[in-house]
């Protein structure tokens, strides 16, 4: 029997271990390694939270949500002899589009005068998916982070990760295999334009999830888990 390599799991912006917590519970995994990039205020600080969980000499599975997804192509890029294999979720490589970064900078200037609340539901409903803007387990658990981790944790997050560089060229370049998971109706990395860099990634494995938004891991446990578990070889 292989032995199994360590599986890194890097959350999305403004949230914590809780985005994975359900997924966990459908994975066995035996090394279970949780980035916490909740505690960083910079890129800088979450590479290096990143690499601190990895050993010299070792292999390990790389699966990003989000953010997480940019933190983790810029570890493979950095670390390729350590990857194993790379999977990211919700996240389009290609980088931020204008209009992306138009409303970050419009999300920052409010957060650096207070006048905005991360758990309003006008903001968390670009990320949930309709049919789950009143579910506990997606709605309740978004909010709930939102809450505990706060407007400082979402200014730095969004200050860290924009402008965010297309990280295409590198995920071509890793000997590693990767899969892009992206939701049929997620409005911030959508489906259609991750589809299109097929043809710059060859080797990559997409797959689309049905029936999800942004939040896909928690409205699309099964599905997501499925596809990690085939990945890491659980």
């Amino acid at each position: 029997m292989s032995v199994q390599h360590p599986v890194l799991f890097f959350p999305g912006t403004l949230c914590d271990e809780r985005i994975f917590l359900s997924l966990w519970r459908q994975l066995n995994i035996a090394q279970r390694r949780y980035v916490p990039l909740q505690w960083a205020s910079s890129q800088e600080e979450m590479l290096a939270l990143s690499e601190d969980r990895i050993l010299d000499n070792e292999k390990v599975h790389l699966v990003g949500y989000s953010m997480g997804g940019f933190i983790a192509s810029l570890v493979a890029q950095r670390n390729p002899h350590n990857i194993a294999s790379v999977t990211l979720i919700g996240y389009n490589p290609e980088g931020l589009s204008k209009e992306e970064i138009a409303k970050r900078k419009q999300l920052t200037s409010m957060l650096k005068q207070g006048n905005f609340k991360p758990d309003n539901d006008a903001y968390l409903s670009r990320f949930i998916h309709p049919s789950r803007l009143n579910d506990d387990k997606v709605a309740g658990v978004v909010k709930s982070m939102a809450q505990d981790l706060g407007k400082t944790t979402l200014l730095n997050h969004t200050l860290a990760t924009t402008p965010r560089e297309s990280t295409v060229k590198a995920l071509a370049k890793i000997n590693a295999p990767t899969t892009l998971i992206a939701a049929q109706q997620d409005a911030i990395a959508p489906a259609a334009a991750i589809a299109q860099l097929k043809a710059q990634l060859p080797k990559a494995n997409f797959q689309v999830i049905e029936n999800a938004g942004h939040m896909m891991v928690l409205e699309q446990t099964d599905a997501v888990a499925s596809i990690i578990a085939k990945q890491i070889g659980v």
